[in-house]
């Protein structure tokens, strides 16, 4: 994998973009250089990260609770780091990650800083996966250890980490001896820092968005599938009818069963109605066919209803009982049966199975 490393100014300016680079692949630094001849390298790199300098980031070693998981350590780092920052904690970044010997390396920066360093990048259309602080990349010992990445040096031990100022490194380290890192060393500390970040400034607020990527394949699936939903639709029609049709056939074989079974010979569905009239000399309710007709109207709408027992009075009395899932369901029955018309008795139980069930009677309106 290839990947584009490049130091980060102190003071970014976004007209001045040169600065200190390397091109690392499969574990070696390809070519290194200073100035603007990165932004030509970065479209084609896979991989971009951009190294905070010393200065700016104050980097830290906590001792992890042995209770605690790798990730409870680290925000519990994180969050110490905060507390005892002179800053406000709004206005600070801080992020750790496990170490080995169970320690957390810890980093904290200005919030103001990590977004100038953002806009610095976004002027050469770049966004870095990564932004590791050039301090995380010292190995460190018990002893002190000095080393140059590009134009940013820094000396530091287990612990302690600082710009390698003169100054600074007299008033700290006095007359204590510092070992310089020899270029393959420095080279061999940079690709370990890049193969595996010990801190990462690109968490939380700050956290690189992953971009949505959908593959030329995916969008002709997409396009297939956009082009079948007109047939998909068709077909949920067509086969809304058959079942609408069968159900029907059903229902009317039904009914010319128990007409038959009331006439005692064959009869057809069309002179059923006729024959049992003429059977009952139209008598007060107008035979069977009339309230079988209605309830088999009414249960169209409901394929949840069931009906049981049913039995023709001489006096055009129809009784019956209808099942279902709840009560609800029988009453839009009997109250369709009664806007139609009919006059209904009506008594609710509960069936052995559960169901909702009603013994009713129906005969026909006068």
């Amino acid at each position: 994998m290839s990947t584009l490393v490049l130091a980060l100014p102190e003071l970014p300016d976004r007209t001045h973009l040169a600065t200190c680079w390397w091109l690392v692949n499969d574990g070696a630094v390809l070519s290194s250089g200073q100035g603007t001849d990165w932004m030509s390298l970065a479209p084609t790199a896979e991989r971009v990260v951009a190294l905070a300098p010393t200065a700016s980031v104050r980097i830290g070693m906590r001792t992890a609770a042995t209770s605690a998981t790798p990730r409870q350590a680290a925000a519990a780092a994180r969050i110490a780091e905060l507390d005892e920052s002179l800053g406000d904690n709004e206005a600070l970044h801080a992020t750790g990650h496990s170490a080995a010997g169970g320690e957390i390396v810890t980093a904290i920066v200005d919030n103001g800083v990590v977004l100038a360093w953002l806009d610095w990048l976004a002027a050469a259309e770049v966004d870095p996966d990564h932004i590791v602080p050039v301090a995380a990349l010292l190995p460190l010992s018990a002893d002190w250890t000095a080393a140059s990445f590009g134009t940013d040096h820094v000396v530091g031990r287990r612990g302690t980490i600082l710009p390698n100022e003169p100054e600074l490194v007299a008033a700290l380290i006095g007359s204590a001896d510092v070992r310089t890192l020899a270029p393959n060393e420095v080279e061999a500390a940079l690709l370990a820092g890049v193969r595996m970040p010990a801190v990462d400034l690109r968490t939380g607020r700050f956290a690189r968005r992953r971009r949505i990527v959908i593959d030329r394949a995916r969008i002709r699936e997409l396009a297939l599938l956009t082009a079948l939903l007109p047939l998909l639709t068709l077909a949920w029609a067509v086969i809304s009818i058959l079942k609408l049709e069968a159900s029907t056939d059903r229902l009317n074989a039904d009914t010319l069963r128990r007409a038959e079974a009331a006439l005692g010979r064959p009869v057809t569905l069309e002179t059923a109605e006729s024959e049992l009239a003429q059977r009952d000399g139209r008598s007060a309710g107008g035979g069977l066919l009339v309230p079988l007709t209605g309830l088999y109207q009414v249960l169209q709408p409901e394929p949840g209803v069931s009906t049981t027992n049913i039995s023709y009075g001489g006096d055009g009395t129809m009784s019956a009982t209808i099942a279902g899932p709840t009560i609800d369901v029988l009453n839009r029955v009997l109250i369709g049966l009664q806007r139609n018309g009919y006059q209904v008795t009506a008594v609710p139980r509960q069936g052995s199975d559960g169901r909702a069930m009603i013994d009713m009677t129906v005969r026909g309106g006068t």
